[in-house]
């Protein structure tokens, strides 16, 4: 392999990046080779001068031990990687949402069964819940039915959920928001098709029944005779 070409001294660093081959100013370095070998302490110009013949660049990586540690790496691969890694990891994060769930004080009972189950949903999937009672008119004159209802359904999620925020009143909304309980994993986000994975297939439409055979007395008959054209002569 032909020598690697080093990059000569620029401008310092960022805070994320490493320092390579000319940039690391350090007299002694320790080095692990492109195998994971320990070569040990040494002085940094002959780290680099075993990285430049074997086709390496000299990256240091540990720039807080004592003496740094250095390893020889393609670095261009390297920080590909590092990047690579960087974003998967970044998809696998759960960005916590707040999602409301509206009520009103006198929803009836199936309708409230729905939103709590709903409401479960959203807290297994690690988002926080925003429950809000809505009160119209004379409604606001029995606010103990709305806090009733949102104590009854606290209760009921009480198994996944955590007390954020208790029963306040913002105009003619009463609201109180739950997390999810600590240590919970969130769960997929569930999809549309339900459990099932899909609607199942239609069934294939039934074959045409086949065509009756002809009676025995239609096969036996004789077939008629063609219209006669014109009278013979003797």
């Amino acid at each position: 392999m032909p020598p690697r070409p080093f990059n000569r001294a620029g401008p310092p660093p960022s805070k994320d990046e490493h320092r390579i081959n000319d940039r690391i100013r350090v007299p002694r370095v320790k080095v692990v080779d492109e195998n994971g070998v320990m070569l040990g302490e040494m002085a940094t110009d002959q780290a680099r001068m075993i990285a430049r013949e074997r086709g390496f660049d000299l990256v240091e990586v540990a720039a807080e031990a004592r003496p740094p540690v250095c390893k020889l790496l393609d670095y261009g691969k390297f920080k590909y990687e590092e990047k690579r890694k960087k974003k998967k990891s970044a998809k696998k994060q759960h960005v916590q949402q707040v999602k409301e769930i509206r009520l009103r004080p006198l929803t009836d009972e199936h309708d409230v069964a729905t939103k709590v189950k709903k409401a479960r949903e959203i807290l297994e999937e690690g988002d926080k819940i925003l429950i809000t009672i809505f009160f119209r008119g004379r409604e606001q004159a029995h606010k103990e039915i709305g806090r009733a209802l949102i104590e009854k359904i606290k209760k009921d999620l009480d198994e996944v959920s955590k007390l954020e925020h208790d029963i306040s009143m913002q105009g003619p909304r009463m609201q109180i928001t739950l997390l999810p309980k600590p240590g919970m994993k969130p769960k997929p986000k569930s999809s549309e098709s339900g459990d099932g994975g899909g609607a199942p297939e239609p069934p294939s439409p039934a074959a045409p029944p086949p065509a009756a055979p002809p009676s025995a007395a239609a096969a036996a008959a004789p077939a008629a005779a063609p219209a006669p054209q014109g009278e013979a002569h003797a």
